[in-house]
């Protein structure tokens, strides 16, 4: 592991662009400057409403009981406002985080 593009552990007040990278094709990007989250949705994962759409992030919570923690081997719980309202909160929660790599916006999915 790169020490200065890769961790298993990331705090949301880290800063940053990130990719979050689980068992399946989908990837989740981070924009923690922002607080911002994208799901890029890889082959044979489910459509969802906002799928390559930069929506607000709210809050991460990890099967630990913690908040504002993303690790490897945990399975976390997104919590966004796509409205930017505070109005229509949605959550998602991907399989199991295998991989936490910082990126450069030319890796994101153009939206």
């Amino acid at each position: 592991m790169n020490e200065t593009t890769d961790t298993t552990e990331l705090r949301i007040d880290a800063g940053g662009l990130w990719a979050v990278r689980s068992t399946s094709a989908t990837v989740c990007y981070l924009d923690l400057d922002r607080r911002r989250l994208l799901r890029a949705r890889g082959a044979g994962s489910p459509v969802l409403p906002f799928d390559g759409v930069w929506v607000r992030l709210v809050r991460i919570a990890s099967p630990r009981g913690d908040t504002g923690v993303v690790r490897v081997g945990d399975r976390h719980e997104f919590l966004t406002d796509p409205g930017g309202a505070y109005s229509d909160y949605r959550w998602w929660i991907p399989r199991a985080c295998v991989a936490i790599e910082r990126v450069s916006p030319a890796d994101v999915p153009r939206t």
